[in-house]
């Protein structure tokens, strides 16, 4: 097609169909304008939760019926972060019936410590990976956004931003291994309904909620349904005090060394297996 003439004689070649390009805003675009708010001079301070519920109802159940029983997990996570790296951590670990795990992680001087509630500070040979500031946001501009919904609290502008975002089945996984990576824990069983909120004030936060359903069969026919419900909150605040973290931490020498964090859980479960 010969290029059109537009102003000072200039060649202009024909403009694509508007219809032809698709603009794409991200997870990662709308968390990183959000977070850039934020006065990150002296670090952020992350916090994760994770909530996992699961309950059991009949096939042939009433609606409204009870579930028969359930569990529940919980994982929390409150971080240190400089330069974005991890300097200190508090690892949280908790299951309906169970006693809670607490796990200790500082850096200081380019060497781990992990602390198990009670002990003092022992040396890990590895340095835990638990969380990667610009890795977490590469992951969330895997996770288009197809719609976005945005509101403020009070009409001034001085309020919360709330952004609700629609993001389809497909896209929905990849936020789900948002935080370490890894697939699903329960991969087989389909996703029933999932929701993505984003919102700011004097924080970032970003909660995610889904659903699956898992069918259980006796003799070929259905018995009843496993219903897990999850929910991730995470939220970023800037630090205010320029030595949060950043204590001297020394091992003692009647602790273990470890390899590494995985070793350290175990340390703790096997404390709580002894109690």
């Amino acid at each position: 097609m010969t290029a059109a003439r537009f102003g000072y004689g200039l060649a202009v070649p024909p403009g694509r169909s508007a219809a032809l390009i698709q603009p794409k805003m991200t997870l990662g675009a709308l968390y990183r304008c959000l977070l850039d708010r934020l006065d990150q001079r002296l670090g952020l301070r992350v916090g994760i939760h994770f909530e996992e519920r699961t309950s059991v109802v009949d096939e042939h159940a009433v609606a409204g019926t009870e579930s028969k029983g359930g569990e529940q997990r919980t994982f929390d996570a409150d971080l240190t972060v400089r330069d974005g790296q991890v300097v200190a951590a508090t690892l949280t670990a908790g299951a309906f019936g169970a006693e809670t795990l607490v796990i200790r992680v500082a850096e200081f001087d380019g060497a781990s410590r992990y602390s198990i509630a009670g002990e003092g500070f022992g040396a890990l040979r590895a340095r835990p990976d638990l969380f990667d500031l610009d890795a977490f946001g590469s992951r969330l501009d895997a996770v288009p956004v197809i719609d976005a919904v945005i509101d403020q609290e009070t009409p001034d502008g001085s309020g919360r931003i709330v952004v609700d975002a629609e993001v389809d089945t497909d896209a929905f996984s990849h936020l789900l291994r948002a935080f370490g990576g890894g697939q699903s824990e329960h991969p087989e069983l389909p996703l029933l309904s999932h929701s993505a909120v984003l919102s700011a004030a004097s924080d970032v936060t970003l909660d995610y909620w889904w659903s699956l359903l898992g069918l259980d069969e006796v003799d070929g026919r259905p018995a009843r349904h496993n219903v897990v419900v999850c929910h991730v909150h995470a939220s970023f605040a800037p630090l205010t005090d320029d030595a949060a973290g950043a204590a001297a931490v020394d091992a003692d020498d009647a602790l273990p060394v470890l390899d590494d964090l995985d070793a350290a859980w175990e340390r703790a479960r096997q404390r709580r297996a002894g109690s």
